[in-house]
């Protein structure tokens, strides 16, 4: 298992959207509010605000390898990023 990360919550963009809200007739109503409503919402963009978000790759017992060359397949093809050595700020930075 590898993880690859992608970029960080953005409270602007990842908030709940009305698109999100709507929910077809296989969707899990209980799961939804439990997640992103009510008292104690797992998920709030603005309090999350900079965590980082990434991408697992995962493969079957030992088999590193192909996990390591998938991510890179997935490195490749997400193209450079806010991420490396230096480039985080903390909110004590910022």
């Amino acid at each position: 298992m590898g993880v690859i990360p992608v970029t960080r919550v953005d409270a602007a963009r990842d908030t709940l959207t009305l698109e999100w809200e709507k929910r077809g007739p296989n969707g899990t109503p209980f799961v939804f509010d439990a997640v992103y409503k009510g008292r104690s919402p797992v998920y709030n963009a603005k309090d999350m605000e900079g965590l980082p978000v990434g991408v697992q790759v995962v493969g079957k017992h030992w088999e590193e390898e192909k996990v390591i060359e998938m991510m890179k397949v997935v490195d490749d093809a997400l193209g450079p990023r806010d991420f490396g050595p230096g480039v985080w700020q903390s909110a004590k930075d910022s």
